[in-house]
C-alpha cells in the first residue's frame, strides 16, 4: 500500500461504504482506504457495490455513479459535486461521497495522487503546483449515448475545446477534524462536495490536470456548460470513470 492509502486507511477502514471488505470504527466517517489483501478478496468478475447507485466494476475497469444533470449553462468550478454543495456551478450532481467513490477507484486499480494548488506572491505573480495521480477518462451515459464528460465544457469566448482525458485522481486530503466534529480526521471533500474538479481548490477528488485559480481578479474563468449540448437539469445519467495508461494496477 502507498504511503497515501496507508493514511487515509489508518483513519478508519471503508465498512460503512462496504461492509463485506474491511471494518469501521463505530461512531466514525467512513473514508477510503484497501489493502492488496482486501482488493484480491473480491473476486475480480463480480461488480462491487461500494455505496447506493456506486459500483466499481473491476472486470471492466471502470466506477459507473448515478448522476443527475446540475446546471446545463453558465460559468464551472466543479465539473462533479456532491449533493447539496456546489450544484449552481457544477455540471453534474452525485448522492455518492467523494470518500466512497475514492474507495471504488481504488479497488479498480487507480493510485491516488495529490491535489494541485496555487499561491500568489505579494508583487501578483502566481506560482502553480499541478495535480498528481493516475490518469483518468470520464464519460457519461444516458438516453443521448455515451459521450466524454469533456464534451459539456466550453470556453465560448476563445473557442477552446475542453481538453479531453484531463482528468487525474488526485485523492482529496485528510485533516485533522474539528472540535465540532470530535477526535479524528476527516476527508475534506466529503466537506466540500468537489468530486471532479475544474478549478482548483485543492481538495478534488478527481482534479483537472491544468491549475486554475478560484478567484476571478487572478485569473478571469473561461469554461462554462456547453448549452444546447447537455440534458436538461434533473436528467438522471451515469457518471463513468476509467483509469487509463502507466501506473494503475490491472
Amino acid at each position: 500500500m502507498r504511503p497515501k492509502e496507508r493514511d487515509i486507511a489508518g483513519v478508519v477502514i471503508a465498512a460503512c461504504v462496504f461492509a463485506p471488505l474491511v471494518a469501521c470504527a463505530p461512531g466514525a466517517q467512513a473514508v477510503p482506504g484497501e489493502s492488496p489483501a482486501e482488493r484480491d478478496s473480491v473476486p475480480a468478475e463480480r461488480p462491487v457495490e461500494v455505496a447506493p447507485g456506486l459500483v466499481a466494476d473491476r472486470a471492466a475497469r471502470e466506477v459507473r455513479i448515478v448522476a443527475e444533470v446540475a446546471c446545463d449553462r453558465g460559468w464551472l468550478e466543479q465539473a462533479v459535486c456532491k449533493a447539496g454543495t456546489r450544484e449552481h456551478e457544477s455540471l453534474l450532481v452525485v448522492e455518492a461521497a467523494p470518500s466512497a467513490i475514492h474507495a471504488a477507484l481504488l479497488l479498480v486499480g487507480a493510485r491516488p495522487g495529490s491535489p494541485g494548488g496555487w499561491t500568489q506572491a505579494a508583487d501578483g505573480a502566481v506560482s502553480r503546483v499541478a495535480p498528481s495521480g493516475d490518469p483518468l477518462s470520464i464519460l457519461v451515459r444516458g438516453a443521448f449515448g455515451e459521450v466524454p464528460l469533456s464534451d459539456w465544457i466550453e470556453d465560448p469566448v476563445s473557442g477552446r475545446a475542453f481538453p479531453a482525458d484531463a482528468w487525474v485522481f488526485a485523492g482529496s486530503r485528510m485533516r485533522p477534524n474539528t472540535r465540532s466534529m470530535g477526535p479524528g480526521e476527516h476527508y475534506v471533500a466529503d466537506r466540500t462536495g468537489s468530486v471532479v474538479g475544474i478549478v482548483t481548490f485543492g481538495d478534488e477528488t478527481v482534479a483537472f490536470r491544468e491549475v486554475l485559480p478560484d478567484r476571478a481578479e487572478v485569473e478571469a474563468p473561461a469554461w462554462q456548460a456547453r448549452a444546447g449540448r447537455l440534458p436538461a437539469p434533473g436528467t438522471r445519467v451515469e457518471l463513468v470513470i476509467r483509469p487509463r495508461g502507466r501506473g494503475s494496477r490491472p
